[in-house]
C-alpha cells in the first residue's frame, strides 16, 4: 500500500513526512537494490516495474522525486519524462535516470528529454543517496526563492498603493456600486456575468475559528479591509459576502478576456493568502479551536456564470442586500470543500489556468464533483506562479 494521498497534499500544513521517492525499474534485483538504498537513507519509497505503472503511481501520489530506468517495456525512460512534463501537477518533479548505457549520446538524449541527473549502472549506494539529496535540496531552494520573490514584490506593490487602498478608497468603490444599483427603478435588480472567474475564500469562518466572540467584530473589519484592498488591487470587479465566505468576481472582457481574468484571479489568490496571514499575525489571534491549521484561509478558483441579485427593502428604505448565485458559485463551493478536506490552501480548476499553465507551480491534482454527482471538475493544488 502507498501513502494516503490526502495526507501528502501539503507538507507545510501537516506533520513532516519523509520525502516520497518513486523507483521505476523493470529489473527486479536493481529495483530492490535502489529501493533498499533509499529506504535506508530515510526516504519513503514506491516501486513500479514498468513505465506505464510508474506514470500512474506518479499521478496518484505526486512523489518528491523519481528514479527511473531508461530501457523499460511499455514506456521507456525518455517517454516517461516527456509524459511527466506535459502534466502540470507532475512537470516539476525531479527525475534521475539509471542506465547501463554510457555513451554521451544517450546521456545527452536523457538530459534533453528533461531528466535532472544521470547515473550509470552499476552505481554505488552513496552515489544514489548524494544525487537524490542534491536534487531534493535544489527543489526546496527553488520553492523558497519563489516565495521570497513574491513576498518582496507584494511589499513593493502595497507600499506604492498604500494611499489608494485606504478605507476611504474602499468606501468610495462601494458607494459607486450602490449608486449604480440605486439608479435603477426596479425594486429587485439582477446583473449576470456569463463568463467570469470567481474567487471564493472562507474568510469569515476563519475569523470565527481564530478569535473569541468579543474580538470578532474588530477582527472582521480589519481582515476584510486587508482582503478587499488586495482583491481590488488585482482587478476584482465585485465583492459579495456568501455565508461564511467572501466571493470576488473577475468578469472576462475582450477576446483574450478569460485567460487574462484567470491570471488576475490566480495572482489575487496568491496575494490574498499572504496578506490575510499578515493581518492575523498583526492582531496576535487566539485560536478558538485546538485543531486550527496554520493556513489562515482556503481559496477556490473557478470560471463560469454568475448572477448578482440585489434585493431592496422599500418598506423600510434600506439599501438592501446582494446575493450571488449561478453555476460558478456552486462549483466554487464544492472546490472549497475539497480544499478544506485535503488541507489545500488554493484549489484551482484547471480551466482557470488555460493559457498560462506553464507558469503554474502545482501540488496535488484531483477530480471534484460539482455537487450534482455527475460532472467532475479537474482541479490542482495551486502553490505559486514561476513568473512571480
Amino acid at each position: 500500500m502507498g501513502p494516503d494521498p490526502g495526507a501528502m497534499d501539503d507538507d507545510s500544513e501537516l506533520p513532516q513526512q519523509a520525502p516520497l521517492i518513486l523507483v521505476i525499474e523493470d529489473d527486479l534485483t536493481q529495483r530492490l537494490l535502489s529501493s533498499s538504498v533509499l529506504r535506508s537513507a530515510g526516504y519513503e519509497v514506491l516501486e513500479a516495474e514498468d513505465g506505464p505503472t510508474g506514470l500512474e503511481l506518479a499521478r496518484q501520489y505526486v512523489p518528491a522525486l523519481i528514479v527511473c530506468d531508461v530501457v523499460m517495456p511499455g514506456l521507456n525512460g525518455y517517454q516517461l519524462v516527456a509524459a511527466l512534463k506535459r502534466e502540470v501537477a507532475l512537470s516539476t518533479i525531479p527525475v534521475i535516470m539509471l542506465t547501463a548505457m554510457t555513451e554521451r549520446a544517450h546521456v545527452r538524449t536523457g538530459m534533453t528529454a528533461g531528466a535532472d541527473d544521470y547515473l550509470s549502472k552499476p552505481f554505488r549506494a552513496a552515489e544514489l543517496r548524494r544525487a537524490v539529496a542534491a536534487l531534493l535540496a535544489k527543489r526546496q531552494a527553488q520553492r523558497a526563492q519563489y516565495d521570497r520573490q513574491f513576498a518582496e514584490k507584494m511589499k513593493t506593490a502595497l507600499r506604492a498603493q498604500k494611499d489608494a487602498l485606504s478605507l476611504r478608497y474602499e468606501k468610495r468603490l462601494m458607494q459607486e456600486l450602490n449608486e449604480r444599483w440605486s439608479a435603477q427603478d426596479d425594486t429587485n435588480l439582477e446583473v449576470r456575468y456569463d463568463n467570469a472567474t470567481v474567487l471564493l475564500v472562507d474568510l469569515f469562518s476563519s475569523i470565527n475559528h481564530r478569535f473569541p466572540q468579543a474580538r470578532r467584530f474588530s477582527a472582521t473589519r480589519r481582515v476584510y479591509q486587508a482582503a478587499s484592498d488586495t482583491l481590488y488591487l488585482f482587478g476584482a470587479s465585485r465583492l459579495v459576502p456568501a455565508g461564511n465566505d467572501l466571493l470576488a468576481i473577475f468578469p472576462a472582457t475582450g477576446e483574450a478576456g478569460a485567460a487574462n481574468t484567470g491570471l488576475l484571479a490566480v495572482r489575487a489568490a496568491l496575494g490574498l493568502q499572504k496578506i490575510v496571514q499578515a493581518a492575523f499575525q498583526a492582531m496576535v489571534p487566539e485560536p478558538a479551536h485546538g485543531d486550527m491549521v496554520a493556513s489562515p484561509v482556503t481559496i477556490a478558483l473557478y470560471g463560469g456564470t454568475v448572477t448578482l441579485a440585489h434585493i431592496k427593502d422599500p418598506l423600510h428604505g434600506g439599501e438592501g442586500l446582494t446575493f450571488a448565485s449561478g453555476e460558478a458559485v456552486d462549483t466554487a463551493k464544492a472546490l472549497g470543500e475539497h480544499a478544506r478536506a485535503y488541507a489545500w490552501k488554493i484549489c484551482c480548476a484547471e480551466e482557470v489556468i488555460t493559457g498560462f499553465s506553464e507558469w503554474v507551480v502545482a501540488g496535488g491534482s484531483a477530480l471534484v464533483s460539482r455537487g450534482d454527482g455527475l460532472d467532475l471538475v479537474p482541479v490542482i493544488e495551486l502553490h505559486a506562479l514561476e513568473q512571480e
